[in-house]
């Protein structure tokens, strides 16, 4: 008997009696092991036979009752003295090999990496999942297309630095020609010639798995675009089992992962549903989008809501301008960044010592060009912030003082300082 195994998986060829057994979708449910067995002959012993397929269906493979059931029936159906033992085998070395998981290591000294961990710096972790969430319609499958492109290509465009993998898009949502449009012509108006492997999915990722597994090793798949993550878990948004059953199988493929999420009505700051969301995600972002003067042009915000490696990133906004052609579908998009304190709306997901350092730097006098400064109350009821944070902002010494930041004169007021020139705060002065 030859065995061959590759994620979830199994296949057991009996080549002594002409049957090969492959065990798939297990799952395990109360202390008991679930799985779908299909039995197929092999046409050189059975020459007789209308097609290789015997049987398929749900087992039990602990099931004592279940295997004999299983090893009578194929016995009808194919005459052979040893399905029972067959049978037993198969059953038991799936368990066990479901059961082994991967081996031990040991840790503590093995060699450090020495290059980034990531796939697309600074948005996305190696081998790890990475969510981006925020409204419907904000335009999610273009950024994760933009994103798919650079790392396929192997360009590095702007902050974002990719390592080159195959790209996998499971698309749960949209469709084939949606998709197809979006990517011809963001690829348009890069002057690139672009293509990426798709999937269009209707069943839970979980569910998929194994089917997924397959394709990841045939086309050496590196990043996979789960877009969206709401159907990819069947729906069960708010469900710990279904959405930990995503991020399970996503951790069995061992390839990196973009998952598109939405945003629920409650909470626009938090990718939808269970907390085990927020938890199993190496890297969040969340996009925002802003009004534009112009109809063809979409800012979207990225502000990093949870980095697992270090410091979070500082946000960034990206810039598509579109165009249509004769018919008024979209021909070409050009992408491009952005400063994101071009945008007051994207200043809201900004880090309180950010807010105040652009308030400051833009609190100036129009006649003489000089900066004015401004007290704690003025700046919490500017931002619209309490007066605590912004307190204890301006007394944070790894600003205050520093060029390019803010310094403290007179009685409570605070200035911005431009590089190199620091005022003189020698003097006395009395506390808030």
């Amino acid at each position: 008997m030859r065995e061959e195994h590759t994620f979830h998986l199994h296949r057991y060829i009996y080549d002594e009696y002409g049957v090969t057994l492959k065990v798939d979708r297990m799952d395990e449910d109360k202390g008991a092991v679930k799985a779908y067995i299909e039995v197929t002959a092999h046409p050189d012993k059975f020459p007789g036979m209308e097609g290789s397929h015997i049987t398929m269906g749900q087992q039990i493979l602990s099931s004592i009752q279940g295997k004999k059931r299983l090893a009578d029936a194929l016995s009808e159906d194919l005459p052979l003295t040893h399905w029972r033992a067959i049978v037993e085998q198969v059953c038991t070395k799936t368990i066990k090999k479901f059961w082994e998981g991967a081996p031990v290591v040991t840790i503590g000294k093995q060699p450090k990496k020495t290059e980034a961990p990531y796939l697309l710096y600074p948005v996305v972790r190696q081998d790890a999942p990475c969510i981006i969430f925020g409204p419907g319609g904000i335009g999610k499958s273009y950024i994760s297309l933009y994103f798919s492109m650079l790392v396929q290509h192997n360009l590095s465009v702007g902050s974002f630095i990719p390592k080159q993998a195959n790209v996998l898009y499971l698309d749960y949502e949209s469709g084939e020609d949606d998709l197809n449009d979006r990517l011809a012509a963001l690829s348009k108006g890069m002057g690139l010639d672009v293509e990426l492997k798709y999937r269009y999915c209707h069943q839970s990722l979980a569910n998929d798995v194994e089917t997924l597994g397959t394709i990841i090793a045939e086309d050496n798949i590196g990043l996979l675009i789960v877009d969206a993550k709401g159907a990819a878990v069947g729906g069960w948004i708010n469900e710990s089992r279904q959405t930990m059953s995503m991020y399970n199988a996503l951790r069995s493929l061992n390839v990196t992962s973009i998952i598109i999420d939405h945003v629920s009505k409650e909470n626009q700051d938090a990718p939808i549903g269970s907390i085990y969301n927020f938890n199993e995600s190496r890297n969040i972002w969340k996009l925002r989008k802003t009004e534009s003067n112009d109809p063809g042009t979409l800012i979207l915000g990225l502000s990093n809501e949870k980095s697992n490696s270090g410091r979070k990133h500082p946000n960034m906004a990206m810039k598509f301008v579109f165009k249509d052609d004769e018919y008024g579908n979209v021909d070409t998009v050009w992408v491009s960044e952005t400063e994101v304190e071009e945008h007051p709306d994207l200043m809201q997901d900004e880090p309180t010592h950010r807010r105040i350092q652009h308030l400051l730097r833009g609190n100036v006098d129009m006649s003489t060009g000089l900066s004015m400064p401004m007290s704690p109350d003025d700046i919490a009821q500017s931002l619209g912030i309490k007066k605590s944070t912004v307190q204890s902002r301006l007394s944070d010494g790894a600003y205050s003082g520093k060029p390019g930041w803010w310094a403290r004169i007179g009685k409570g007021q605070f200035v911005y300082i431009p590089e190199a020139n620091i005022p003189d705060t020698s003097e006395e002065i009395e506390p808030w």
